[in-house]
């Protein structure tokens, strides 16, 4: 291998690397503060809802529909952020003895089924979401429409899936 190719490669790994950095430093600006303050907002209704209930009498209309949309923005905002690091849940029970190929393997194979059953998930919840909007779904006391929160997490988890996907490439060029 001349000193050339050798350049070009590192040049393509390099851009590639700072392509997906670039990436991963977005999202986390976009919806890192997103998070928080959603995060912030539900924490500080519970309180008021909690003072109202036992200090009023008065608890505030409508605080379990606004604390149940705002956890599933955290959820499903939290959930592209956790895939770009590989956070999720793992059991390692095994890998002290798993052999380095097969580890391989395995989190390619895993990677790829995360990210299928993400795509799945987004797509019947899109499916859902059209569902809903069709049937004019809202909630109880709000009356907020359902349709919206559910396509934001359809969106949510292909973006998501499309995060794992990447993931996988560059966990797995890392590797060689």
């Amino acid at each position: 291998m001349t000193s050339s190719d050798k350049n070009s490669i590192e040049t393509k790994t390099e851009t590639e690397t700072g392509v997906w950095q670039l990436f991963d430093s977005l999202l986390h600006m976009l919806i890192g503060p997103v998070v928080s303050i959603v995060l912030f907002l539900m924490m500080a209704l519970t309180f008021a809802d909690v003072v109202g209930r036992y200090v009023f009498s008065a608890p505030i209309t409508g605080a379990l529909e606004l604390t149940e949309f705002s956890m599933a923005i955290v959820i499903f905002l939290g959930l592209a952020l956790l895939s770009t690091e590989e956070g999720h849940v793992t059991v390692d029970l095994f890998d002290s003895i798993t052999p380095k190929g097969v580890k391989k393997a395995q989190t390619v194979i895993v990677n790829i089924a995360s990210a299928v059953i993400m795509g799945v998930i987004s797509w019947q919840l899109w499916v859902k979401a059209a569902e809903t909007s069709v049937y004019g779904d809202m909630t109880e006391f709000l009356r907020m429409p359902l349709a919206p929160l559910i396509y934001f997490m359809s969106i949510m988890s292909g973006i998501a899936s499309f995060v794992m996907v990447f993931v996988m490439f560059k966990s797995s060029k890392m590797e060689k």
